[in-house]
């Protein structure tokens, strides 16, 4: 049979005709593929935690932006008001900014959230044409890894429609890791790796810039072996700007966790979200379900094929060895950061604040997706024989097989994406060993056989896209079906003034508009005009949710409504004046049911229905309906933020107030001191000038202050500050500085070069 003729080398080169024509196809091919979702289920892209919390983050981040100011503290929505300790608010990363800015104008939030999504996903595959050329691969077969990378099982059932972050750090990861490889060869301005890295780290997602790590130590490795010195200190030097970068970033969240319910720092698996081995083995097919345990669904299966790669990847047996080790020593940063990402993904389930390895299966897919595509375009037997192809069906009836086993519900699904796999993998055996079809009469465009490949795995693509979204049409995560119309939250608890309290739960509720017409839940308050305590939980402050049994997406138990007028024992006051709460919304629904122990609740199960207390003293009716009650102040004592207690014989006047700073003169203070205490929680990060900030907490949760005698007349000046800032901004000043400097010389460099010798050549392309 005769050999498939390779084309000449091509050059690497952005303004190459060729090479432009196959990134377009990708982009434009990815767009296609990510819109195959939205046949089967509009709101794909708009789901879980996107909906519940990423929406609002951009919203109000866009807000205060308009306003003049970046999201620091927000006192008003206590365990939820970190914002630099939660590290995702984009507070050092423009693109973040822009999404925030474009969400508070936009009147659609499904909308904009699906073109932001979809943009996303064409960016990956963007990215991984690029970065599959770097290893002189041809357009065709770049074009196959950028088709296919994006639709990987996790990324398209966790990160793109829930977990938005994951998706743009990882999207932005395989342009990092090609600028990384272009830095190494001394080809590129080391400008481009940096503003690419600085963009994943900046998004705050701790598995972007651990993948960061991940190949900035490939790379070096690959350097170091190679004995190229200036290249590893060019390598070097862009870790050590990411390093300066991340500080700022993480190490506020570090110097807070103490306080918060991440603080902790064992090691343990439960088997939560977490993927085992034999799950990677059924990654060639797309309807499979992978051993995944957690608590959206029951049973130890998942219910999405989360461990999905790509069709193709046992075609891994067309390859010759003996030719792939003769590619093998340029491969070492891929086998490298693929073995580290595989090794990551196996991890203890909990590892301190590290949490569910199988976060790390977008960042396997694109090393895996890259070593199949990379050996057989280079790598392939000559005469690729029965055997070959027969061992190919082997691996796929194995993977079929163990997604069987897993779920054997799914046998037909499972078993149709087995027989389409297997005919792709047929005929992709059939063209790379009849090289001649550009001549056959069927083939009347006279298509080159690596043309027709490249047709044949967007058709195979396409139809395993198909399959798997007509079988499993939505994520595994919630879905609170949001409103899509930004009006119908403005709606929400319109017009009522200062802090508001919901005691209750809106997952006691229908997931439907009629609900978000009456309340809504976590981050979506943002996008309303009242002042609501419950947000999303990130981080959250320990003693504090305890005490108010709040839970992550703002929910609270309906004993609470009880709790919250009884008087506490170290103030005499009671604990919504305390608060400073203005407005408590009742939930009826949460009081009328027991309730069953779940993750949303905390796991606690209640037998009984629960009493709605009567009104207090001091309260009247403002609104109620079918559904909710709520209750206000007759005389408003908010919003939260000033001074909610004096010690006797103390007093205290607000001079003035900002979300981080407040400033009290002193009254009045006994000969012994006095002490006082702010409607806040005592954050790392608070200073104060005139007085000391207290040894504990007032009533467990509160920031104290202890006044000393002879303060009258005296100002107190009481400061946020996020802990590690002065460390932190110093460094982030001398990465970015740092690197822009570098940046310039080797521009100047590179013109001074340029009038002594011609360029060197570029980087090769091949079949």
């Amino acid at each position: 049979m005769p050999k498939l003729k390779e084309p000449e080398l091509q050059p690497f080169l952005p303004s190459s005709s060729n090479n432009r024509k196959w990134l377009l196809l990708t982009a434009g091919s990815v767009v296609v593929l990510s819109l195959i979702p939205l046949i089967f289920y509009s709101r794909f892209y708009f789901q879980d935690d996107t909906e519940n919390g990423a929406y609002g983050v951009w919203y109000h981040l866009g807000e205060s932006l308009i306003q003049g100011k970046i999201p620091v503290l927000n006192p008003s929505v206590w365990s939820s008001g970190n914002y630099i300790a939660e590290g995702q608010w984009g507070t050092w990363n423009p693109l973040v900014m822009l999404f925030g800015l474009l969400a508070y104008i936009s009147p659609n939030t499904v909308v904009l959230t699906t073109v932001l999504k979809i943009a996303m996903l064409v960016t990956a595959g963007m990215g991984t044409f690029v970065l599959a050329r770097s290893y002189s691969l041809s357009p065709e077969w770049a074009f196959i890894v950028g088709i296919a990378v994006p639709l990987n099982g996790f990324t398209m059932y966790f990160d793109a429609p829930s977990w938005v972050t994951g998706a743009l750090v990882w999207a932005i990861f395989p342009f990092f890791w090609a600028e990384l490889r272009q830095l190494m060869a001394g080809k590129r301005n080391p400008f481009w790796a940096f503003i690419t890295g600085y963009l994943i780290v900046t998004v705050g997602y701790v598995a972007g810039t651990l993948a960061i790590g991940f190949i900035l130590l490939a790379v070096g490795i690959e350097t170091l072996i190679r004995k190229a010195w200036r290249p590893a200190i060019r390598i070097a030097l862009t870790g050590l700007s990411m390093a300066l970068v991340a500080v700022v970033v993480f190490l506020p969240g570090v110097l807070t966790a103490a306080v918060t319910t991440r603080g902790t720092t064992g090691i343990w698996n439960d088997d939560y979200m977490s993927i085992d081995f034999n799950s990677l083995l059924i990654a060639p097919i797309a309807t499979a379900y992978p051993q995944l345990l957690s608590w959206w669904w029951s049973g130890t299966a998942a219910t999405s094929p989360a461990a999905y790669i790509a069709w193709f990847l046992p075609a891994i047996a067309f390859v010759s060895w003996s030719r792939f080790k003769q590619i093998a020593p340029e491969l070492r940063d891929l086998f490298l950061f693929l073995t580290a990402s595989v090794a990551f993904v196996l991890l203890p389930t909990t590892i301190g604040p590290l949490r569910y390895p199988a976060r790390f299966m977008p960042y396997v897919a694109t090393g895996a997706v890259l070593l199949v595509i990379v050996s057989l375009a280079r790598a392939r037997r000559s005469n690729i024989g029965r055997p070959s192809l027969y061992f190919a069906v082997g691996l796929v009836m194995l993977g079929f097989y163990l997604g069987w086993a897993q779920v054997p519900a799914r046998f037909s699904s499972i078993f149709v994406a087995a027989v389409v796999v297997i005919a792709a993998l047929i005929a992709l055996w059939w063209l790379l060993n009849h090289p001649e079809v550009q001549s056959h009469r069927w083939n009347r465009a006279g298509l080159s056989a690596m043309s027709l490949i490249a047709i044949g795995a967007l058709l195979a693509t396409t139809g395993t896209t198909l399959l798997q979204h007509r079988t499993s049409p939505k994520s595994s995560l919630s879905i609170a079906n949001q409103p899509s119309d930004v009006s119908t939250y403005k709606g929400v608890l319109s017009g009522v003034k200062n802090d508001v309290l919901v005691v209750g739960d809106a997952l006691d509720y229908p997931q439907e508009k009629a609900t978000w017409e009456q309340t809504l839940m976590a981050n979506a308050w943002y996008l309303s005009d009242a002042s609501v305590l419950n947000r999303y939980q990130l981080v959250g402050f320990s003693t504090f949710n305890d005490l108010l049994c709040l839970r992550y997406l703002g929910g609270t138990c309906p004993e609470l409504a009880e709790r919250l007028f009884e008087t506490r024992a170290e103030t005499g006051l009671k604990l919504v004046d305390e608060l400073q709460i203005d407005n408590v919304q009742i939930l009826k629904e949460s009081f009328d049911k027991p309730q069953v122990g779940m993750a949303s609740n905390n796991y606690v199960s209640r037998d009984e229905e629960v009493r709605i207390p009567p009104l207090p003293t001091g309260w009247h009716v403002a609104n109620e309906t079918e559904e909710t009650l709520l209750w206000s102040r007759d005389v408003p004592i908010g919003p939260a933020g000033g001074v909610a207690w004096s010690q006797s014989g103390t007093r205290v006047s607000e001079v003035s107030r900002s979300d981080t700073q407040v400033v009290l003169k002193v009254d009045e203070v006994p000969a012994g001191g006095g002490h006082v205490a702010l409607s806040r929680l005592p954050w790392p990060g608070y200073s104060v000038e005139g007085a000391e900030l207290s040894k504990r907490p007032v009533g467990g949760y509160l920031l104290g202050l202890e006044i000393p005698a002879n303060s009258d007349g005296k100002l107190i000046t009481v400061s946020f500050e996020p802990p590690g800032w002065r460390i932190g901004i110093p460094v982030w000043a001398v990465a970015v500085v740092g690197m822009l400097v570098w940046s310039l010389l080797a521009v100047r460099r590179k013109r001074r070069d340029a009038k002594i010798q011609p360029a060197d050549g570029h980087l090769q392309g091949v079949m």
